[in-house]
């Protein structure tokens, strides 16, 4: 491939380029342009064999007028203008096309740092795992008493004495490899008489044992995301340590790829955390900012990130993707008051952005994200809620554990242990109800509901039956179908249903057919 095609390339319009002001990062293809000189960027890009701009600084935020129809070019939370030069009251058009870019004002003063952020920071790459209690060990010497909650939470209750003193160190090390920027979080829960604080080790990279620096982190520094951006690649050790006396429990230590100041997990996501350091990711994307707004939640995934991303972003209009970090690969979705506030919330901030009524959304997910998708659309009473494999009795996907997929599965206990705070035959019935007290309550009478399930579901047979029995009486539109053979089956044929039906609901009820 040319060389060209691959380099990264910025677009500037203002008064003078930046290539006269600062020393630009190696390797950067920078092209610059007066607002009223710009020409065509299609031809422009096919004379300087340009496949795409990586991002689009601009003086002043009025410059977005200057590009019209070429504005295409540009990706959401690509575009910043110097926020000296912020409009309080912007007209309505640059209004719209700065929502439309996400565009974001930014302080221009230190170009260099700047430019450095765009290099270190701004690309398209997406990945998280976490490093769990399994591979924890707890100092021997501790008298204190341990507790293993399931596979994901450790327990220890005791004095940790007067000063910080090691309690727990993860069995591996991380590499790092300083390709990219990362980020680590760490789930832990624990009473106010006792402190924690985090240490890592540095070791040399390529040498054995080779001991070169320590970093330790305070509760107060925990409270955002470590984050490690340097040049020199290293191996990394973890260790916790505590004082005080009390009781401290030790979740999952999340190591994931940076964007620094330009979103969490991707380029614009957020994440949304309550006080128990819980968190779900949460993702906007503009589109043609025209009805309706997709919400899809995304299935299990053990490693961390949103998926359905370009098929959502093919159907055109806005959408909002959620992603459930927790556990093995996900919680569904539920978790505290907070947490769930936080998720109806961002719906909220997004649809009022938009200008737009509960009527103007579609609902949808697979798998796991069948829970969210009926969970939270019950709130809304949307256009469209469209799900394949529904699961919605999540006490019955933990009880089916034992005789219906034995050994499949288990993070349905470790579920339970989270959002219930025990595993026992109640337990069962509380996850269940947590679901129905919600979709009992919901008004569906001008809500299509499309649904595609598995007839010998190991998961949740239950679901589909319980769903249509809960709506019987009212008046509801329910599209189904169904596929003989167990959840993990015919995966095929129910997402191309999913898709078939959600590219109707889109030409008929909203007149898109751009796929």
């Amino acid at each position: 491939m040319d060389k060209k095609l691959q380099i990264p390339h910025i677009l500037q319009i203002g008064s003078s380029s930046w290539q006269d002001q600062v020393e630009l990062p190696a390797g950067l293809g920078w092209h610059f342009f007066q607002a009223t000189t710009l020409p065509s960027l299609k031809e422009y890009m096919e004379e300087e064999e340009i496949s795409k701009f990586k991002a689009l600084i601009l003086e002043k935020p009025e410059d977005l007028l200057a590009l019209g129809e070429d504005l295409a070019y540009f990706q959401p939370y690509t575009v910043f203008y110097d926020q000296s030069h912020e409009l309080e009251v912007p007209s309505e058009e640059l209004a719209h096309l700065l929502r439309l870019k996400q565009a974001k004002p930014w302080d221009f003063s230190n170009k260099h740092q700047f430019l450095y952020v765009l290099e270190r920071f701004l690309y398209d790459n997406q990945y998280g795992d976490a490093f769990t209690v399994r591979d924890l060990r707890v100092r021997p010497d501790f008298a204190g008493q341990q507790t293993v909650l399931g596979q994901h939470f450790l327990q220890l209750d005791g004095s940790y004495g007067e000063e910080f003193t090691p309690i727990a160190q993860w069995v591996y090390n991380y590499v790092y490899d300083a390709s990219r920027p990362i980020n680590f979080w760490l789930e832990y829960e624990k009473d106010p008489s006792c402190q924690l604080q985090l240490r890592i080790q540095f070791y040399r990279f390529g040498a054995l044992g080779e001991w070169v620096k320590d970093a330790v982190f305070s509760e107060e520094e925990m409270a955002q995301p470590l984050e490690l951006d340097g040049a020199e690649p290293y191996y990394l050790a973890f260790s916790l340590e505590a004082k005080g006396e009390g009781t401290l429990t030790i979740g999952a230590l999340h190591k994931r790829l940076s964007h620094g100041p330009l979103g969490e997990m991707t380029v614009g996501a957020k994440t949304l955390r309550d006080h128990k350091r819980q968190e779900i990711f949460a993702y906007f994307h503009p589109g043609d900012m025209k009805p309706p707004l997709n919400i899809y939640f995304s299935g299990y995934r053990p490693a961390e990130g949103f998926e359905g991303f370009g098929m959502m972003r093919a159907m055109g209009s806005p959408f909002i993707l959620f992603s459930d970090p927790r556990l093995e690969g996900g919680s569904f979705y539920m978790g505290s008051e907070e947490l769930e506030n936080q998720i109806t919330a961002f719906i909220d901030q997004h649809l009022d952005l938009l200008g737009f009524e509960p009527k103007d959304m579609n609902f949808s997910g697979l798998s796991m994200g069948t829970f969210g998708a009926l969970y939270y659309g019950a709130l809304y009473s949307p256009h469209a809620i469209l799900v394949g494999k529904p699961i919605v009795n999540l006490g019955d996907v933990a009880a089916n554990l034992k005789f219906k997929r034995p050994d499949e599965f288990g993070t349905s206990l470790d579920m339970m242990q989270l959002i219930i705070g025990q595993v026992s035959q109640e337990g069962i019935g509380q996850l269940n109800q947590r679901f129905w007290d919600r979709f009992d309550q919901a008004d569906f009478k001008d809500t299509i509901l499309a649904l595609a399930y598995m007839r010998d579901d190991d998961y949740d047979q239950q679901a589909y039956p319980d769903i249509l029995e809960a709506l019987y009486e009212l008046p509801v539109r329910i599209i189904s179908t169904s596929r003989a053979g167990r959840h993990n089956d015919a995966s095929g044929p129910i997402i191309e249903w999913f898709v078939t039906q959600y590219k109707e609901i889109m030409e008929r009820d909203f007149g898109r057919n751009q796929w």
